[in-house]
């Protein structure tokens, strides 16, 4: 996937550079381009990667062996003394991972060896942990410059059991806000923000080349078309990361229409039918980064007061709009079913995610408006007064934010009920720099405008200042956290 080669490339490479022997983790959601990222470090470095498929051990395997003899002209196994081949049968997995060590110290060139899709090896073959941590004992030993790379979906450790801890753990995630929009095509805020909010800001969701029309040409062809990339892309990622994905599916339908506290969840997971039933499976999508966890600003970490949303908007617009239509979709004119049917709802849809894109505004560019960066950004709920986005800048100053996604301008009520809001909530009390931030696509009434006037702290964004210009020079990409 073109355009994946900054931060990716350079947090990777980074802990490449290092040859002594080991191993690295990269993980990251499903969609978050761990593969891709991968695929092209191996074109332009060299190396193997190895990207497994569901299936039997036998199959993995045989697949494995076809894979080096392509790449390495050979099927490396062990040499030195202690090893006695057996004649009558193809080498097994421990052979060839030691057999890898071995070619790479007598080659005496690093070798990389991406063992892509950890969780699908480990789970066809329950010893590989213990059989790969024989071959990064025989590296360290040896001293053999090889490194193993292993990608899983999510963050869940089990399948890592019996394995060293190891060199390096990078967690690729979402493209930012302005980045997404870019890649997804946008060229004007309005347009930008719309791709980010329908298309979404993971890698696998891009476009493969510059899509050319307008953010509903592109959102018609690539979703509702039969044959778009992103038709039925969320079905796909559920099926290839959940062995039983109707209860998950559930969750994220219901979620789809989130933020959700937990009794909201509940009610709205149809296929759940319990409150104990349902805790593990929101764990699972948590993990596997589809799912976010908040809790309000100044909660504890262990407050049961928390919320749940979706992690990308793509997925909270497939699952509301694109799902219970996708029967339609293949007997009825996708360009009519969207003007008639899908678009009169994506107002409420932009309205719940306007929040998120605000929150992470402040999260990055604060400074843009502010004299000083965010400290902390979420929100708070729960008390004498809710706001979806409340941000405590470094300088002491406390943004309480209202958001209003409308086509026409709003009015001065809706700065007066931001004013009523800041002052019954005790979160910031005390702080005398409490500013008031509008968020109004929409734009103002003069009588909001006026008003807005006569307050020196009062600030008005609209997308213009979320999503920047194209002269502000690049934005940056995939998150990496080591």
């Amino acid at each position: 996937m073109e355009g994946l080669k900054n931060q990716e490339l350079a947090g990777l490479d980074e802990a490449l550079t290092d040859q002594e022997p080991g191993w690295i983790l990269v993980q990251g959601p499903i969609g978050s381009g761990k593969s891709t990222v991968l695929a092209q470090r191996v074109r332009e470095g060299g190396g193997v990667l190895y990207h497994a498929a569901p299936g039997a051990d036998g199959d993995l395997l045989a697949d494995f062996r076809e894979l080096l003899l392509a790449r390495l002209g050979e099927i490396p196994v062990p040499e030195g003394p202690g090893y006695l081949p057996d004649p009558s049968a193809p080498p097994g997995w421990q052979d060839l991972l030691l057999g890898l060590v071995d070619r790479a110290r007598f080659h005496g060139r690093p070798l990389l060896v991406v063992l892509d899709g950890w969780d699908k090896l480990q789970a066809a073959r329950k010893q590989l942990p213990r059989e790969l941590a024989e071959a990064l004992d025989r590296a360290e030993r040896r001293k053999a410059p090889i490194r193993f790379v292993l990608t899983l979906d999510g963050a869940d450790p089990s399948s890592l059991t019996g394995l060293p801890d190891p060199a390096h753990t990078l967690t690729l995630g979402p493209l930012s806000l302005r980045a997404a929009a870019r890649r997804q095509g946008g060229r004007s805020p309005g347009d930008a923000f719309h791709r980010w909010a329908l298309l979404g800001a993971y890698p696998v969701q891009f476009p493969l080349s510059d899509p050319g029309a307008t953010w509903e040409g592109a959102v018609i062809r690539r979703v509702l078309e039969p044959t778009g990339d992103l038709h039925d892309l969320p079905l796909r990622q559920l099926r290839e990361g959940f062995q039983r994905p109707g209860r998950y599916l559930s969750i994220l339908r219901a979620l789809a229409r989130g933020p959700l506290d937990w009794s909201q969840l509940r009610e709205g997971a149809r296929a759940v039918e319990s409150g104990g039933q349902m805790a593990p499976y929101l764990n699972r999508l948590e993990e596997m980064g589809l799912v976010v966890t908040r809790r309000p600003l100044g909660a504890p970490s262990d407050a049961r007061n928390r919320r749940y949303r979706l992690a990308d908007p793509f997925l909270g617009f497939w699952f509301e709009l694109v799902l219970p239509l996708r029967s339609l979709l293949l007997t009825e004119d996708p360009a009519e079913l969207w003007a008639n049917r899908i678009r009169p709802g994506i107002r409420d849809h932009l309205r719940r995610w306007l929040p998120v894109a605000v929150e992470e505004w402040f999260r990055d560019h604060a400074q843009e408006r502010f004299p000083a960066a965010s400290r902390q950004v979420g929100g708070v709920w729960a008390g004498e007064a809710e706001f979806q986005v409340v941000s405590w800048l470094t300088n002491g100053q406390i943004c309480y934010v209202g958001t209003r996604w409308e086509v026409e301008p709003s009015g001065a009520e809706f700065y007066d009920d931001l004013k009523e809001r800041m002052l019954r909530t005790r979160y910031g009390i005390g702080r005398e720099a409490r500013t008031p931030v509008l968020v109004l696509p929409g734009g103002m009434t003069e009588e909001l405008r006026r008003r807005v006037a006569a307050d020196p702290l009062a600030t008005v964004l609209g997308l213009e200042e979320l999503m920047g210009s194209s002269s502000q020079g690049p934005e940056p990409g995939s998150r990496f956290v080591s």
